[in-house]
């Protein structure tokens, strides 16, 4: 049985939080996940036994931050209980001190960060059901974190990101705009973001074309494609194949019914195996 919920987070962190999510899957001798590139960085809490990752190699920490990934990653389980917090891009290293590249594709246990209030509010989360009390706990731990005074170089991020949502791919124009050289604007882009700007651009035209084509489904892809900025609709296959390992028509026939509530979430998990 799978149980989904996502709450939005208050209007103070909303600048630096996405959303929260809430997966559980349960009575399944072997269930199947597949997680896409998200442009984001974010925390998991997990209540279930132990995952199984393809891409991480391994067994997978209880609780960990998972950085930005740049393909498709595949877990297996038998009971999914997760909280996840995700962030918007520059979100997380308003938080946490650590370069933000240093996770990714990566999935860090939150054991190994030295930060012995993060191990507490996951022990808290573990004794409590409900899950917008989960919520308060996070906010109270993120806002007693919060930089009071936001760097510079934050704000150019975040500036730099608006950019590239409305369309910007120059990475050239994006450094001048944001008055960094050009070696120096993708050093702390990667800083903040946790990937380098082509790469991130790359990912955000591929999730748009994703929610256009989830969305709109009679769309036709060769339109999306000029629309979205694919030299063509070969192109545009070749990245779906590259981030979720599906062609666009493969990953529409197994995608969820969209939902504007939901859609966020049903643009990062993915399952074709249903449990």
């Amino acid at each position: 049985m799978e149980k989904i919920q996502v709450i939005q987070p208050t209007k103070l962190l909303a600048p630096y939080i996405k959303q929260y999510w809430f997966l559980r899957i349960d009575d399944v001798k072997q269930g199947f996940q597949r997680s896409i590139p998200a442009g984001c960085v974010g925390i998991v809490f997990h209540k279930g036994n132990k995952i199984i990752s393809s891409f991480h190699k391994g067994t997978q920490p209880q609780s960990y931050i998972s950085g930005q990934i740049s393909t498709y990653s595949d877990i297996e389980f038998s009971f999914l209980d997760m909280v996840i917090i995700l962030f918007q891009p520059i979100g997380c290293r308003m938080f946490f001190p650590y370069p933000m590249e240093e996770f990714t594709n990566q999935n860090i246990g939150i054991d190994l960060l030295d930060n012995t209030c993060l191990v507490e509010l996951e022990e808290k989360i573990n004794e409590t059901s409900d899950n917008y009390q989960i919520v308060r706990l996070i906010e109270e731990y993120l806002l007693n974190r919060l930089c009071k005074n936001i760097p510079c170089n934050a704000n150019r991020i975040i500036t730099t990101v608006q950019n590239i949502n409305e369309g910007e791919g120059n990475i050239s124009v994006l450094s001048q705009t944001a008055c960094l050289g050009y070696k120096q604007f993708k050093r702390i882009f990667a800083e903040y973001v946790g990937l380098n700007p082509k790469d991130f651009i790359q990912i955000t035209r591929f999730r748009k074309t994703f929610h256009i084509l989830q969305s709109t489904p009679q769309i036709s892809i060769s339109k999306v494609a000029y629309d979205c900025g694919y030299y063509d609709k070969s192109h545009l296959i070749k990245e779906f194949k590259m981030f979720t390992g599906y062609t666009p028509k493969q990953l529409l026939e197994i995608c969820d019914t969209y939902t504007e509530n939901l859609s966020v979430f049903n643009s990062v998990f993915i399952n074709d195996k249903k449990t």
